[in-house]
């Protein structure tokens, strides 16, 4: 019969990390009570949440007035304790409901439930290191609470202090244990570098779309990993998700390095949606920004695998991250071709004139090709500041053919884009250039100066070119002025007195290299033309340079020691001295 006093009798202290639903069972068993009811009633609680460890505020209040202890002292023994710490959602997924398991070892020395046996993947015991036993060692049937308490199977009358101690050994599963039980102590406590425990099972269980029919990378079972759901029965299964969390234990110890390891796997053993559904599972804990870390090296794996060939720029979180493309070195083929507009034939000139880079991936039986992103940015950005050779003569101002005489005095470097034959010009050169030539700009030209294109028809073809005047304006003989700040060559101006100096040089140079022109010859010589041929003929003296111009004329240079022999032929004609 139940006592329905205002205290217990009977009021033992309850144990370190004892749960408060054991310690029920201890007190109706202490106080006399014909079954546990009785207290839960005065409680106020169901028998479900006596069960679980699961006890309202109200019910503490209730349960110290009973034992007349503060209320404080229960807090942590409660289950609720544990969901106000990792929230409703982790709580339900890791918290045994309607069953119990134990530690052989810890019931031998002070039979009591403890709380941190209510938590599923805690599957060893922190002080004995021999795993922990949920269901009858001799029946297999399933172990209440209250069956526990009893201290025997309530169905074959085995006693559950005859239960065998069974030790592992394998170091990843212990060690991931104690971390896992560390961090239910003390919630700051690091279970791997960067995550506390909350922070641990929400990587664990994002994680676990990676891991799900993998290998055990602890290579405790043989079996693939299934997590913690046994499918069979519909039921959790506590070893399964103890190896599950051992497995995310490994995985992200040496990070990144086994990390990168269960990618490889989980690449090779899913294929087509499969692989992108998981994936997604994944990549959704990248929503918290504590995982920007995982994030990184996440990203970094698959900018390797895309230039490598085995993933596609679609690929999972390239298609929800698009800008992430700009990370990658190398760009498939194909995207080459839609993006600069050339065909595989001439991509692959290009790469045999090392303008791009190709490299060649053999892909599930299948040639891979893969271009440099660096030569294409550079192709690209060449390709847009090249221009052809008429435009680079409208930046100048002249025509095509005076373009052409540039660059074959070396003004211009000429550009083949594989082997083509056209020549391209970089618009930089052609603005610089156009820049250097300009001279200083004015507000008035004075009326002495004289424009470039009349300058070009006031003065000999053969003396005054588009070449002469750009070789004398960089070397500062002469000084163009313009009005504007853009212009081209038709927009400069020179002084007059500045192009003949000019003329006079060009005509200086000439002499020297090739010789005086036929009429300088008989005006040097003080005689007429036709002497000067006469005495050419009759001594059968050569001109030393012959110019052929453009309407068939010719034109003939005689050099300083040539015009010294005519010069003494008429001197001894004459037998006196020719000045």
């Amino acid at each position: 019969m139940c006592d329905y006093s205002k205290t217990m009798l009977i009021r033992p202290l309850i144990q370190q990390n004892e749960s408060l639903s054991g310690f029920l069972y201890r007190l109706q068993h202490m106080n006399g009570y014909a079954s546990v009811s009785c207290i839960v009633s005065q409680l106020g609680l169901s028998a479900s949440t006596s069960q679980n460890n699961e006890f309202s505020g109200k019910a503490l209040e209730k349960l110290g007035e009973l034992t007349l202890d503060e209320v404080e002292m229960y807090e942590k023994h409660n289950g609720y304790y544990l969901q106000n710490i990792f929230g409703v959602d982790l709580y339900t997924k890791i918290i045994m409901k309607n069953r119990v398991k134990y530690c052989p070892a810890c019931i031998k020395e002070n039979f009591f439930h403890r709380v941190i046996w209510n938590i599923i993947p805690i599957q060893m015991c922190y002080h004995h290191q021999n795993l922990m036993v949920d269901s009858c060692p001799k029946c297999g049937s399933q172990i209440s609470l209250g069956t526990f308490m009893n201290q025997e199977c309530n169905k074959c009358s085995f006693s559950f202090l005859d239960t065998h101690i069974t030790i592992t050994t394998n170091s990843i599963f212990l060690e991931s244990q104690k971390q896992i039980i560390e961090g239910f102590r003390d919630n700051n406590f690091l279970v791997i570098d960067k995550c506390n425990l909350v922070q641990f099972f929400r990587l664990a269980y994002h994680s676990f779309h990676l891991l799900i029919e993998a290998r055990d990378y602890t290579e405790l079972s043989h079996d693939n990993l299934l997590f913690f759901h046994n499918r069979a029965k519909g039921e959790k299964s506590g070893m399964k998700m103890a190896i599950a969390l051992a497995n995310v234990y490994w995985m992200y110890l040496d990070f990144p390095n086994r990390f990168y390891v269960v990618l490889d796997d989980f690449l090779d053993r899913n294929k087509k949606m499969q692989r992108y559904g998981r994936l997604k599972g994944f990549e959704s804990i990248f929503n918290d920004s504590t995982f920007l870390w995982l994030k990184e090296s996440y990203v970094s794996y698959f900018i390797k695998q895309i230039d490598e060939g085995m993933v596609r720029k679609d690929f999972s979180i390239f298609k929800k991250e698009p800008e992430l493309l700009l990370k990658r070195s190398r760009v498939r083929r194909e995207e080459v071709r839609q993006d600069i507009g050339n065909g595989y034939d001439k991509l692959h000139e290009l790469n045999d004139n090392k303008k791009h880079q190709i490299v060649t991936k053999l892909t599930k039986g299948k040639n891979i090709y893969l271009v440099e992103k660096s030569k294409i940015e550079d192709y690209l950005r060449i390709r847009e500041n090249l221009i052809s050779k008429k435009e680079v003569g409208l930046i100048l101002g002249i025509r095509v053919k005076s373009v052409q005489k540039l660059v074959d005095s070396g003004y211009f470097t000429p550009i083949k884009i594989a082997n083509s034959l056209k020549e391209m010009f970089n618009i930089h050169e052609a603005k610089e250039f156009m820049g250097k030539c300009k001279g200083s700009m004015v507000t008035i030209i004075e009326p002495s100066l004289i424009s470039f294109h009349e300058a070009l028809k006031k003065y000999p073809a053969n003396s005054l070119t588009v070449v002469k005047i750009v070789e004398f304006t960089l070397s500062g003989q002469l000084k163009p002025q313009h009005l504007t700040h853009f212009g081209t060559f038709a927009e400069n101006y020179y002084y007059e007195h500045d192009l003949q100096n000019c003329l006079q040089l060009i005509k200086m140079k000439r002499e020297n290299d090739i010789g005086f022109v036929f009429n300088d010859v008989f005006k040097k010589l003080k005689i007429g033309d036709r002497r000067l041929w006469r005495i050419l003929k009759e001594q059968d003296i050569q001109a030393d340079f012959t110019l052929i111009m453009k309407n068939g004329r010719k034109k003939y240079y005689f050099k300083e020691e040539t015009v010294l022999k005519i010069k003494e032929i008429i001197s001894s004609s004459k037998g006196v001295k020719v000045n």
